[in-house]
């Protein structure tokens, strides 16, 4: 029998918080594109991405997707873009710009409902509810992933990791560094390339259901899921490393949407 999926609408909501003036010791930027600081010229731009028609390349994101189980495998057969054939594969390519004067590091923040992610502490990726798919770059024609080598996600064989809550809302919430300066002008490599809903997601007796997880509340899948990324750059002179540009800009344990956060790796 057919599964009888109803469709959900997945948008993703970019928070920013502009930082000015000399509430920091250093000079930083969000991806607020308001934001009129740039003293020091660090200025970011968080870039949003899609397909084009023809999978060759991509265009500017859209909006609001459709949300539905995947069919094939986000792992498997590629695009010429390098994204993945799975029918109901959401796309959400997300690159950083420095648009300033001076180079920088970077930090970006990708944050999932935890009601449909592993997490802490087990963090078993196969669990998952709501997948993420690292960024891709293509070299010679061969797709490599950038996690792990332009994306620093995890320190000490632990992830970059918090938890939060926003708009009555818990998320998991994952961050990387990028693995050197962005000079100005220059744009990283992906972060992220997309989204999609787990293939064991179905409905029985109205209500959203997962095998797995049979005592799971997906009451969230009936109206809007929103996974929100965040990146913030700090000057990379004076500092060897992203970690210490952000604590000596951000202060350590920084969460960028603000609020209480536990559970830090």
């Amino acid at each position: 029998m057919k599964k009888k999926i109803t469709a959900l609408f997945l948008c993703v909501a970019l928070a920013a918080i502009a930082i000015v003036g000399a509430s920091l010791a250093y000079f930083s930027d969000t991806d607020n594109e308001t934001n009129t600081f740039t003293v020091g010229g660090v200025k970011i731009d968080l870039i949003e991405q899609q397909s084009n028609e023809d999978h060759t390349g991509f265009v500017p994101y859209t909006g609001d997707k459709v949300l539905m189980p995947i069919v094939g495998s986000a792992q498997g057969e590629k695009y010429p873009n390098g994204q993945p054939k799975a029918a109901n594969y959401i796309d959400k390519v997300v690159t950083i710009q420095n648009t300033g004067k001076s180079a920088a590091w970077i930090r970006a923040y990708y944050a999932v409902p935890s009601d449909l992610d592993d997490g802490y502490e087990t963090f078993n990726a196969g669990a998952n509810i709501l997948h993420g798919n690292f960024g891709n770059k293509i070299v010679d024609g061969t797709v490599y992933t950038t996690f792990g080598a332009e994306w620093n996600w995890m320190h000490d064989g632990k992830w970059n990791y918090f938890e939060t809550t926003m708009d009555g809302v818990n998320y998991n919430v994952y961050f990387a560094d990028y693995y050197q300066p962005v000079a100005a002008n220059e744009t990283t490599e992906q972060l992220i390339c997309g989204v999609y809903l787990d293939k064991n997601v179905d409905m029985k007796d109205g209500k959203y259901i997962d095998p797995r997880h049979p005592e799971a509340d997906l009451s969230i899948l009936e109206g809007t899921v929103k996974y929100p990324v965040f990146a913030v750059a700090v000057q990379a002179e004076g500092f060897d490393t992203a970690a210490a540009a952000m604590d000596a800009a951000f202060g350590a344990n920084y969460n960028p949407w603000g609020g209480t956060a536990t559970n830090w790796q």
